[in-house]
């Protein structure tokens, strides 16, 4: 938001505002040749929907915003002030180019990763693929709990429950919060579904005759179901491997795949496929 400030809106553009995200004051002044020449920057740098800096001008010909710049200790016009949390954080003073505007306001705007995360948090529940991609990227460019968590939160969306328990796994206590406790609930859920006799009585047979392709295509497919999706494909490798044509096995293992899209273990089992193809 740009907002110019004046007396009747200085409480809640300037100081409430600040509480919830940093407020850049803009201190200009008509007469001043430099004021016409960086306001124009700064208001392009920020923009008028910035959801973390909001833009609060202050034209120092108003006697009685004056008060504020003096409060400030003010030198030089024009003049940014960070503010946040009612308090001043930083000053520039003086007539600057545009890569020292963008070095002001660069502690105050998103990373490329927290970009990506916010995105990936908008985007989870109506597309846990893009959003587990999202966040496969942000984790790239920076490895926090809190990218971590959110991964983990798109890889159980997606049944991916052994990758699931290694993320929370890196979780340390001091950021075991809310979400951490809602991912592992659901996470144990998953587990006990996961572990339906059904499943356990095809692990038996299959114990009872390991040579045999259908049983490790039948089970493969119940292991992909209940999220074991590296025991699937592993299953369906060992099947290929003694024959490339029997029953479905090379449909469901390509099937399995598309499926997992990006996710390093498809990419894995693809290269196995291909060796086995060529």
């Amino acid at each position: 938001m740009i907002v110019d400030i004046n007396v009747q809106n200085f409480q809640q553009a300037l100081i409430q505002a600040s509480m919830s995200k940093t407020v850049v004051i803009y201190f200009h002044a008509q007469q001043i040749p430099e004021c016409q020449t960086v306001g124009p920057v700064v208001e392009r740098l920020i923009g008028a929907d910035n959801g973390h800096i909001d833009l609060a001008r202050v034209d120092v010909a108003d006697p009685q915003l004056q008060s504020l710049a003096v409060q400030l200790g003010l030198q030089a016009l024009p003049a940014l002030v960070a503010f946040k949390d009612a308090q001043p954080v930083d000053i520039l003073e003086g007539p600057q180019d545009e890569a020292a505007l963008k070095a002001f306001l660069q502690p105050y705007q998103p990373n490329e990763a927290a970009l990506l995360l916010e995105q990936a948090k908008q985007t989870l529940g109506l597309d846990p693929q893009a959003a587990y991609g999202l966040l496969q990227q942000a984790r790239a460019l920076e490895d926090s709990a809190a990218i971590r968590l959110s991964l983990a939160e798109a890889a159980l969306s997606l049944n991916k429950l052994e990758e699931t328990k290694q993320l929370l796994a890196t979780i340390g206590m001091a950021d075991q919060d809310s979400q951490y406790q809602h991912i592992l609930a659901r996470l144990e859920l998953a587990e006990e579904a996961a572990d339906s006799p059904e499943l356990r009585e095809l692990e038996q047979k299959l114990a009872d005759a390991p040579d045999s392709l259908e049983l490790k295509e039948e089970l493969a497919v119940l292991y992909f179901q209940a999220g074991r999706q590296e025991e699937a494909l592993q299953l369906l490798v060992e099947v290929l491997q003694q024959d490339l044509g029997f029953g479905e096995a090379k449909k469901r293992f390509l099937d399995m795949l598309t499926t997992m899209g990006a996710d390093p273990v498809a990419s894995r089992y693809r290269r196995k496929l291909y060796s086995m193809l060529y």
